[in-house]
């Protein structure tokens, strides 16, 4: 088998081809997207999980009969290592915690070890021209050939990464110190959560923007309002966990709801006239990264005269609706 990233498949190929992570046409999917039809018995919550249990499992033989390609449709942690497990069991097998951690890391934002942040952090720069450790791949003509060429280098260097991490610490060590700077403010009390379970919504108050992983790694609901005291106002953003917009084998114990009403009901009692209520995509099912915030015409988040307890109020009528 052999990679080929997916804008460059053949309608030919896709029929000899295992897709790993997105969920687009293939002979076989192996994905916790939404819509995704990979086999039930090899369902997990992350896709490097998902490409496990298939090398492991009783009906390998026959998942890869007449598979003679491997694809991904974007650059991520999970489906790198998904793809990785695939191509080269026999190295991923020795590593099958580490890598399951990774992934989760990467796409759950949720802390599993530093090892595992530190990985995470190389691995999702690489598509980035400033902080690629490929950087001469960029000069090439075309988005398509430069995933293809960032992937297949990746490959190649993922036994690297892995065993001589330190060798990248300049990619990690800023991110590790903000996660750890995060984590000592809870023991601090610079940084408090509350957690309501009646609508499983968590808010987090901290004088500094938490670091992601450690934000919802704290945030013991599925629905998360940030809250930094910055002034006399306070940065506001209210985002869902990411694994709530994956198919994953967790109990699924909300329906991600349109933050549209919202916006337009703190619109209209909002005082700051330097930012706007604004929700970041069209659609919660279809976007995992959708959220509200308050911020500028350049999405710079900027401070609210609205005050906690009124947001809470606020909150909690849009929750219970």
């Amino acid at each position: 088998m052999k990679f080929i990233f997916e804008k460059l498949l053949t309608d030919e190929q896709r029929s000899k081809t295992l897709s790993v992570d997105g969920a687009f046409t293939a002979r076989i999917q192996l994905s916790h997207w939404p819509g995704n039809n990979s086999p039930q018995e090899l369902k997990a919550d992350t896709s490097t999980e998902m490409a496990f249990k298939l090398i492991e499992s009783d009906r390998k033989e026959e998942y890869l009969n007449g598979i003679e390609f491997i694809s991904n449709n974007h650059f991520d942690s999970d489906g790198i290592l998904a793809c990785y497990v695939l191509l080269f069991p026999g190295y991923a097998k020795h590593h099958r915690k580490l890598f399951i951690d990774i992934a989760t890391t990467s796409d759950f934002s949720e802390f599993t070890s530093e090892e595992a942040l530190k990985i995470d952090r190389v691995i999702s720069k690489i598509d980035n021209p400033d902080s690629s450790i490929f950087k001469g791949e960029f000069q090439s003509v075309g988005f398509r050939q430069v995933m293809q060429k960032l992937t297949l280098k990746t490959f190649e260097s993922i036994p690297e990464i892995i065993e001589n991490t330190d060798k990248f610490e300049h990619l990690w060590k800023d991110d590790l110190r903000w996660h750890r700077e995060s984590e000592a403010s809870f023991d601090n009390q610079v940084s408090v959560f509350s957690n309501y379970g009646d609508c499983r919504l968590s808010i987090l108050e901290s004088s500094f923007k938490l670091h992601p992983v450690t934000k919802f790694s704290n945030a013991e609901y599925d629905q998360v309002l940030s809250v930094v005291k910055q002034g006399e106002g306070h940065l506001y953003e209210l985002e869902y966990k990411h694994y709530t917009w994956h198919e994953t084998t967790r109990p699924k114990v909300i329906e991600r709801k349109s933050f549209e009403s919202l916006a337009e009901k703190l619109n209209l009692i909002e005082q700051e006239k330097n930012g706007t209520w604004k929700v970041l995509g069209l659609d919660p099912i279809v976007e995992w990264d959708y959220r509200l915030q308050f911020s500028d015409e350049s999405f710079n988040l900027v401070p609210s005269k609205i005050k906690i307890y009124e947001m809470e109020e606020i909150l909690f009528d849009f929750l219970f609706e």
